[in-house]
């Protein structure tokens, strides 16, 4: 080497050691013939290891034939560019590479080597992998809710008389399913705690915790279906609460308790509502003003639930027990 190159060739040597990438060189035919200091550090290989095919070995199993075969096809291009895992040293574990070469041609216009560089992408291959999953639960939410609406809007018109009832009705329990979807966006694991679900829903109906209203249980957390199912029930019982019965009677006193019965092969989730202090006097016509596809069958069918429900002069019972590991299932 000429003496006056050797200035340039250490400036060279010095701005390659302080990039962020993986450099080397190869021969036409895709046998490495150099690589920086990065490479070395990043895969623990030598000269002596990575010169010919010898880089192959810090490539993933999985990714080495692509790797391969792009070589297979060089000769044809002006560049190439290709994606593939390689192990770092240090840690044992492959990191995704975004690999770009270009060749370098004699006089006669012929290629003689490629210069190439390999780019740590793995938090940017990562990120899409969590793109693609979260656009998937996207449309699978949507899909979902599309679903939801559907139903609420033809069991809803199926025992309304009128439009302006079909409308009240609907736009409550639209409303419903609404907080129990913000609940669900809120939560890291996208499910709903029941304490929440319930105090919101009787929040909504003006039923505050104090003397006439006692809501207690632990922290249940439910998958979005079973939220679905037993906000539309509370929110139906609710409803019947506070609008069914004789204009100026008294808000009825009202305990809502929930829990886990372990005591089962198949630990149950419980919910008991029960109401005192109202005046029904007539409890066949209190039942039939209960929205009872809401409370009892959708539960009974769509979450296996046990469901039972009383009415006495007093107020209103409803318990209800299904499958804990049903009602938390996140995917259903």
């Amino acid at each position: 080497m000429p003496s006056s190159w050797s200035g340039p060739v250490q400036t060279l040597n010095h701005f390659i050691a302080t990039l962020p990438l993986l450099v080397w060189r190869a021969g036409r035919d895709g046998a490495w013939l150099w690589a920086s200091p990065q490479w070395e550090r990043f895969t623990g290989q030598s000269e002596a290891d990575y010169v010919g095919d010898g880089w192959l070995d810090v490539i993933h199993p999985d990714d080495r034939e692509a790797a391969q075969s792009t070589w297979s096809l060089a000769s044809d291009r002006q560049s190439f560019e290709v994606e593939f895992r390689i192990r770092k040293a240090d840690e044992g574990r492959y990191y995704w590479h975004q690999t770009r070469a270009g060749p370098v041609y004699d006089d006669d216009g012929s290629i003689i080597e490629w210069l190439g560089t390999s780019t740590d992408i793995d938090d940017l291959k990562r990120l899409r992998d969590q793109e693609r999953s979260l656009l998937g639960e996207l449309q699978h939410r949507v899909r979902n809710t599309l679903g939801v609406v559907r139903a609420l809007s033809r069991r809803t018109a199926d025992h309304c008389d009128s439009i302006e009832e079909f409308v009240l009705k609907f736009d409550g329990r639209i409303n419903t399913f609404a907080r129990t979807q913000s609940l669900s966006t809120r939560s890291a694991t996208g499910q709903v705690n029941l304490a929440d679900l319930v105090r919101d829903e009787l929040f909504s109906h003006h039923l505050y915790a104090d003397d006439q209203v006692s809501a207690e249980g632990p922290d249940i957390m439910l998958g979005v279906k079973a939220a679905n199912m037993l906000g539309l029930a509370i929110h139906e019982l609710a409803s019947h609460a506070v609008t069914f019965g004789n204009p100026g009677d008294p808000p009825p006193r009202l305990q809502v308790r929930w829990g886990i019965d372990d005591s089962t092969p198949r630990p149950l989730l419980t919910l008991v509502w029960k109401e005192e202090g109202r005046n029904l006097a007539d409890p066949e016509e209190a039942l039939g003003a209960l929205a009872r596809d809401f409370v009892e069958r959708a539960l009974h069918y769509e979450m296996d639930a046990e469901t039972a429900i009383e009415v006495l002069p007093a107020g209103l019972m409803f318990d209800v027990r299904l499958p804990l590991a049903r009602a938390q299932d996140r995917d259903s």
